[in-house]
């Protein structure tokens, strides 16, 4: 059994060893792996600790001043305003892994003007064992792996990378962060990715699609937080395909098949597949039946029509019960409170259509991309 206290006994003076009396930066994105990170570094080392957030333009909604305020009490977290350079440098860009690979570049040359500021030779940054495990395994590129894909942080970029929490699951690293004594609403948050609402921007990114995504997470994280799932939001995509004839006939239901990709899981190994949805089943019985058949070929998305209308845009709903993140299953939500959802998501310009991603992990990895 996981103990907070035995870890950090364990990981002080090897945390000592490796930083001995030098400066180091911490990188917090606001989720809970990080800002546990974050936190643990400042306590055994102090004011040596410098954690900084960089607003990258693809953060929820007043992200940044909300986090600083939460941790106000603990560490003086600064906030460094990339947003332009970020935005400005993906907008374009299509591919899932090239975005993730971009961001990655930007992110550490960044995050090296900084280190080089402070006079720091160190970057502390919360790296857990379900990041490492999906990048070695080809499932995807978390923007924070490194040294485990053998990536030189000290001649690419000047810095040695300190990762306290590489060795933890998702559960563990809550316990750590109730230990430590950050807030609830940090501890007990859902994770959110690196690189942000680059990886709910589905395809093609555009200042347009950021915006609709940004506003549609508001409301999915405003309307199921009360539902307490271990990770829900929103992903917008084109509401761009066509009706497979072949499915549609074989499964009964007319079944629509999107242009863009997502991200998946199959055989352990990344399957960067289709996407398809069909009509809404308030009997998820039926829903989970008819994404088993969708993603029993290379499809990596069974998705459940919930509301249509006129817009460009598809708006998927996402949200997934898990203990370690390596495996996920759908929250089984009340339908009533889905069209509620959908109906709000509706409303924001652009959208077309929403959808329920009723696919597990595997196939699907949790986010989109």
């Amino acid at each position: 059994m996981f103990s907070p206290e035995a870890f950090i006994r364990e990981m002080e003076p090897q945390i000592r060893q490796i930083v001995g009396q030098e400066k180091v930066v911490a990188a917090v994105s606001g989720g809970v792996d990080s800002t546990t990170a974050a936190a643990l570094m400042y306590k055994v080392l102090g004011d040596r600790v410098v954690p900084v957030m960089i607003d990258t333009g693809f953060l929820r909604e007043r992200e940044s001043a909300r986090v600083q305020e939460m941790l106000r009490d603990l560490m003086p977290l600064r906030v460094e305003d990339r947003s332009e350079e970020f935005i400005g440098s993906l907008e374009g860009l299509s591919d899932a892994e090239e975005k993730r690979k971009k961001f990655r570049d930007l992110f550490y040359t960044t995050i090296s003007s900084i280190l080089k500021r402070e006079g720091a030779k160190f970057l502390v940054q919360g790296t857990i064992a379900a990041d490492w495990v999906e990048t070695q395994g080809g499932i995807k590129t978390q923007h924070n792996v490194l040294v485990q894909l053998g990536i030189n942080t000290e001649s690419l970029w000047g810095f040695t990378v300190v990762e306290p929490l590489a060795d933890l699951y998702k559960n563990e690293v809550r316990e750590l962060a109730r230990y430590l004594g950050l807030p609830e609403e940090i501890s007990e948050r859902q994770p959110f990715p690196g690189p942000g609402l680059l990886v709910r921007v589905v395809g093609r990114v555009s200042r347009e699609k950021l915006l609709v995504c940004r506003r549609a997470n508001e409301i999915v994280e405003r309307m199921l937080r009360p539902l307490r799932p271990s990770q829900y939001f929103a992903a917008v995509f084109e509401k761009q395909g066509d009706v497979e004839e072949g499915l549609s006939r074989s499964l009964g239901d007319r079944i629509f098949v999107y242009t863009n990709r997502a991200t998946g899981v199959k055989g352990d190994v990344r399957s960067y597949g289709r996407m398809a949805s069909f009509s809404f089943a308030r009997d998820y019985v039926v829903a989970r039946e008819m994404a088993k058949k969708i993603t029993s070929g290379d499809f990596t998305r069974a998705l459940m029509r919930v509301a249509e209308g006129q817009g460009k845009y598809t708006i998927a709903v996402r949200s997934v019960q898990t203990e370690d993140f390596m495996t996920a299953d759908i929250t089984e939500m009340d339908p009533k409170l889905l069209t509620e959802v959908a109906k709000l998501l509706m409303n924001i310009d652009g959208v077309g259509e929403v959808v329920y991603d009723v696919t597990t992990k595997p196939p699907a990895t949790i986010e989109f991309e």
